[in-house]
């Protein structure tokens, strides 16, 4: 019987017994990346969740916010919305953090304070605009909720994808080849033993033959 990659393997005693601790050690190995698989996808379930939710809230607030902004021009016309609005950055600022989820960075953003809803001046005399802002304000802080929880949908499944591989490597490479070594290691000391067996035997029925004589 042929054991492929067994050969470099000097069957011996004392690789025998290093052979099986190594394996004890590969499936120690094994079992946590498992563990941590299904705790990965339970972080990546309630991510996924998360964006869903804060999906939904932000395109909930921003609609809001449109439906005020129109009431407003209705009100005040379109010249004195459009000279409040006329203040407002074309771009927002945010800052960036890291946080980690089960050894997972994943980053984190947050919109600065002076953003596009808060340069809406509550001194404008249409009570709708002020409710719009408030609005945008509530959207973008579920906009930035929403950001985080999609990258960490990305860096989770990046890493569920790392440890699927891994534990693949142990389960269909490594273990296998441990596991023949093992079995040849096995197959030669139990052939020896048995040649050592039948040896004495020999011997003593040599012995045996000769004080019968």
């Amino acid at each position: 019987m042929s054991f492929p990659g067994a050969k470099r393997v000097l069957p011996t005693k004392i690789n025998l017994i290093r052979l099986k601790q190594r394996q004890k050690v590969v499936k120690k190995i094994q079992k946590l990346l498992e563990d941590k698989r299904d705790i990965l996808l339970i972080y990546l379930r309630r991510a996924i969740a998360d964006y869903q939710r804060y999906y939904d809230e932000y395109s909930k607030h921003l609609e809001k916010a449109q439906e005020y902004m129109a009431l407003a021009f209705v009100q005040s016309g379109a010249l004195e919305c459009k000279q409040e609005v006329a203040y407002i950055p074309e771009t927002l600022k945010a800052k960036i953090a890291t946080r980690s989820a089960f050894g997972v960075k994943i980053p984190v953003v947050e919109f600065e304070s002076a953003t596009a809803a808060s340069s809406l001046s509550l001194v404008f005399s249409s009570p709708y605009m002020d409710a719009a802002k408030e609005e945008m304000e509530k959207a973008m802080k579920s906009l930035a909720k929403a950001l985080n929880a999609e990258m960490s949908m990305y860096r989770i499944m990046n890493e569920l994808r790392r440890t699927q591989r891994l534990i693949n490597a142990i389960k269909y490479s490594v273990l296998p080849d441990i596991q023949k070594n093992i079995k040849f290691v096995k197959q030669v000391l139990d052939d020896r033993q048995r040649e050592e067996f039948m040896r004495l035997k020999l011997i003593r029925n040599k012995l045996q033959s000769r004080r019968v004589a």
